[in-house]
């Protein structure tokens, strides 16, 4: 019998609170949208701040979806495609994005992927990806 860790609804709704948490007591900071995915990149909780435009709620669930099905964030993962001349498109999966933002969950337990935080609408990088640890980290895991 095969059995495999998942996240939950209450361990993924303490990532978001968390990153609404912190996103409230910086109202300096742009709108965002946060999401949190399974292992197979099916979403388990989102939310998105007041003034989040459509493209940032699609590109944070996007970036979720990445994470996890690619097993790394979604940063490194741009990197390997223009280190290998790829294109996103290459893969034929229209819920791929290759832009930072996303971060890969792993168990502690063996390493193997759990799922995926995405964050957009902060700058690219270490605004969105610092966010998305700011939830990691509210996992406990």
């Amino acid at each position: 019998m095969y059995k495999k860790t998942m996240l939950g609804l209450e361990q993924s709704q303490s990532a978001i609170d968390a990153m609404i948490k912190h996103h409230q007591s910086h109202p300096e900071m742009s709108a965002i949208a946060v999401a949190v995915v399974d292992d197979v990149g099916l979403l388990i909780a989102y939310a998105r701040t007041d003034g989040s435009r459509t493209n940032i709620s699609k590109n944070a669930i996007k970036k979720a979806y990445t994470a996890a099905i690619r097993g790394m964030n979604t940063e490194d993962y741009e990197k390997m495609l223009e280190g290998r001349g790829w294109r996103v498109a290459d893969f034929g999966d229209p819920m791929l994005i290759a832009v930072p933002g996303g971060i890969a969950i792993h168990d502690p337990s063996d390493g193997s992927v759990i799922g995926g935080i995405g964050v957009a609408g902060l700058p690219p990088g270490s605004g969105d990806d610092d966010m998305a640890l700011i939830g990691l980290k509210a996992m406990n895991l």
